[in-house]
């Protein structure tokens, strides 16, 4: 009689918690950590990590390629505003550069987004995709 009651507390609890997870992951969204595949319909640069990471509390920080920064991001269902953002400010090698600041140009360009394929894709006011990212 006591195993069964626990056998059947141990199914409740992990129905509940994986409930939960289900919920969490669905409603997560554009939350979470990204790794850019596309800028402006272009591939990146293959040894160049352009990373987009989007708490819960709407701040955002990564690396463009070359610079880390930081900021915030104003999300209202699929509408996006990016806020203005801070960023280091060093050298790095021309393909790192022209990636990074690629990066910056088309996430300032973002209004909205979509998950289409389990990719995040950043769209422009022209309904045009300006970053493309898979989850990292």
């Amino acid at each position: 009689m006591q195993v069964s009651f626990i056998k059947t507390a141990i199914i409740t609890t992990g129905l509940i918690f994986s409930g939960m997870g289900t919920s969490n992951a669905a409603e997560s969204g554009i939350y979470g950590n990204w790794i850019t595949e596309r800028i402006q319909g272009h591939k990146v640069h293959a040894k160049v990590q352009s990373t987009l990471d989007i708490a819960q509390d709407s701040k955002i920080s990564g690396s463009g390629g070359c610079n880390r920064y930081m900021g915030g991001m104003k999300i209202k269902g699929d509408k996006v505003k990016v806020q203005p953002v801070g960023a280091t400010l060093m050298a790095c090698p021309p393909p790192m550069m022209q990636q990074d600041s690629k990066f910056h140009a088309a996430l300032n360009l973002v209004t909205s987004w979509k998950l289409s394929k389990n990719k995040l894709i950043l769209i422009d006011s022209k309904n045009r995709e300006v970053l493309r990212l898979k989850r990292a």
